[in-house]
């Protein structure tokens, strides 16, 4: 078994799993920003996530996820065309539901923020990463939120086409 590992903010390969693991890669891994309760909110939420590796940054500066390569914000880096944003395509109105009454408590809004202050957390941005060792075969950083890679370019990178 090889030891690439495919890191997404939310990377849409769930169902993707036993390609991957045919493989031999190890991944999904869910890497966000926010605090462990979120982590365990989120995944309670989204039971289609049942069983993935998930890692949470909760540090105030975002250090974590900076270091593992997710370095812009929204509204950092000046678009040159529109992004290809993907909305879900999956979401019945009972998922829709569920993210609407969940979207403020999963939000990364630190303890003790004013009313009216703009919290850093929600314009951190994502990607998709797949790692072999110390070596980065794919890498996409998301421009706005929703503006994913195509998985079947992911996978092809991770040896799981």
């Amino acid at each position: 078994m090889n030891d690439v590992r495919v890191t997404g903010r939310k990377l849409r390969s769930m169902r993707e799993t036993p390609r991957l693991a045919a493989a031999g890669v190890a991944g999904p891994l869910f890497i966000s920003v926010g605090r462990p309760d979120q982590l365990k909110q989120f995944l309670e939420v989204n039971p289609e996530l049942t069983g993935a590796k998930a890692l949470i940054d909760d540090s105030p500066d975002f250090a974590g996820y900076r270091a593992a390569g997710f370095n812009l914000k929204l509204g950092e880096k000046q678009l040159e065309k529109p992004p290809d944003f993907k909305p879900p395509k999956a979401m019945g109105m009972g998922k829709w539901m569920t993210y609407l009454k969940n979207v403020g408590s999963l939000s990364p809004v630190p303890k003790g923020m004013k009313f009216g202050e703009f919290p850093e957390g929600v314009k951190v941005l994502g990607g998709t990463y797949a790692i072999d060792g110390d070596e980065v075969l794919f890498a996409h950083s998301d421009e706005v939120p929703g503006a994913t890679p195509n998985i079947e370019e992911v996978l092809a990178a991770a040896g799981a086409a």
